[in-house]
């Protein structure tokens, strides 16, 4: 996993900051999109999301059966103090193993994952989210990404980003498709208050 967490961006790793750092930026407002124009969660969904975080994104899911991942115990225990037994929250890389059942989740998500991850890692996550999902259930992926008609000042706040594998959206698409046969993807430019870009995919497994 390719990423910085050395200097400033390291503070990034204690959760109070990371999720002040989130107010500043607006991450509420972005939140609410993603829940609501793409995850469209139903009644009872069972949703996994892979690095989790504090668990910020399950405000945002409510009636769900939720089971987050993340390899940050500070992040680990900030949600399980926040939200208690109304979801569960483990800090452990996430795998095969570590999964009870295959074929069990209606939505499996991960937000701000893939640009962290090279393109074999990136795969695996691929492989790994279609052995999750049930037939017909869906991966939303959420990343910065590198377009031709984004501002100078998207691109440089990007080429900074913490993930050193922030791509094009051909980059993206390129390695879901190894995976998954149905893929929808969407560029946003105005989900941040500052200038950002962002590639959000929907990924079908086949019924």
């Amino acid at each position: 996993m390719a990423q910085i967490i050395q200097g400033i961006r390291s503070i990034l790793s204690m959760p109070a900051v990371y999720s002040l750092f989130g107010v500043l930026i607006g991450s509420a407002s972005y939140r609410q999109v993603l829940a609501r124009q793409y995850i469209c969660p139903k009644n009872r969904d069972r949703v996994l999301d892979i690095g989790c975080g504090p668990g910020d994104m399950f405000l945002y899911l409510p009636n769900v059966e939720y089971l987050g991942f993340d390899l940050s115990q500070a992040y680990i225990q900030a949600a399980r103090s926040r939200f208690g037994d109304r979801a569960t929250f483990v800090c452990e890389s996430v795998s095969t193993t570590t999964l009870k059942h295959s074929s069990y989740f209606d939505i499996v998500l991960a937000m701000g994952i893939l640009h962290h991850l090279d393109d074999t890692e990136a795969i695996q996550l691929f492989q790994l989210a279609k052995t999750a999902l049930k037939p017909g259930g869906r991966l939303i992926t959420f990343d910065g990404v590198f377009t031709n008609d984004q501002s100078a000042c998207a691109r440089y706040i990007l080429s900074k980003d913490r993930g050193q594998n922030v791509r094009t959206k051909n980059g993206y698409y390129q390695l879901a498709t190894q995976v998954f046969p149905q893929i929808v993807v969407n560029i946003r430019h105005d989900l941040l208050r500052i200038p950002y870009t962002h590639i959000i995919l929907e990924c079908t497994r086949s019924e």
